[in-house]
């Protein structure tokens, strides 16, 4: 399955290049409700993973950056894990790149796909890959590449809505099936899938968190989310349904050493 090629895409309207991202994900108390969730998750992987140590700043790698949602975010998260952070992006999306660059300025931004990343060896302490990996077709290609930019004991973190779950399945197939259609998602995790991907790649799993609940349509998903009650019942029906959450997020460790040294 060949990758798409951002320029066409871009060139033929296509919305997955263009359409707002803070908007569609900030753009309302429910949604940024959901992504400020997400940033306390990675500072909590962050955190555990750093332990008492206080080393220099943390080289941070946002792999697939999009309009720079994360990138803002980052300073963010930067205080909740009492860690200093230097911070660069990639994304193969030019249009994307422009919007990041407009919110984090300070940020070192690069075009490129994540099959072939323009940083040496061992490069980042820390990686986070949010919401790329169900677009990218050769999954096991793009985590090699990420693999090799990531340093020794360095901590990847990785997140994917999860789709590949009974009622994502029914949301797609049978209840929305317009979504199945026209989704640029290649990718349809569950937890262990994605484990299982992480794994063969040659990363430590660390630890797995799920993120609300996958409410088999995406309207009354959306409404719930957005009215604080709505958002206790997604909660208490993730804690009843893990398998059925919205989204994965996994901390991962690049091994400390090559295996069989």
């Amino acid at each position: 399955m060949k990758q798409h090629q951002p320029a066409a895409e871009i060139a033929a309207g296509n919305p997955w290049y263009l359409a707002d991202q803070f908007r569609a994900q900030l753009g309302s108390p429910g949604r940024r409700r959901v992504i400020e969730h997400r940033w306390r998750a990675f500072a909590r992987m962050i955190a555990e993973w750093r332990g008492d140590s206080r080393p220099a700043p943390l080289r941070v790698l946002d792999a697939g950056c999009g309009d720079g949602i994360n990138l803002v975010g980052l300073p963010e998260v930067a205080r909740m894990a009492s860690a200093a952070l230097t911070v660069s992006g990639v994304d193969y999306n030019p249009v994307r790149l422009e919007r990041a660059h407009e919110v984090a300025p300070e940020a070192r931004l690069h075009q490129a796909s994540l099959y072939e990343l323009p940083f040496r060896e061992n490069a980042f302490d820390v990686l986070l890959c949010n919401h790329v990996i169900e677009h990218v077709p050769d999954v096991a290609r793009a985590l090699a590449e990420l693999f090799r930019v990531l340093r020794r004991s360095g901590l990847l973190i990785v997140g994917v809505p999860n789709e590949g779950c009974l009622t994502a399945q029914l949301r797609n197939h049978w209840i929305q099936p317009s979504i199945g259609r026209d989704t640029d998602h290649v990718n349809f995790f569950t937890a262990d899938t994605l484990a299982a991907a992480l794994s063969a790649a040659g990363f430590d799993i660390r630890r797995i968190e799920r993120e609300t609940y996958f409410f088999p349509h995406s309207y009354i998903n959306a409404g719930l989310n957005e009215l604080t009650a709505g958002h206790w019942l997604m909660a208490g029906l993730r804690r009843v349904f893990p398998s059925q959450a919205g989204g994965l997020i996994v901390s991962a460790i690049k091994p400390a050493q090559e295996q069989g040294t």
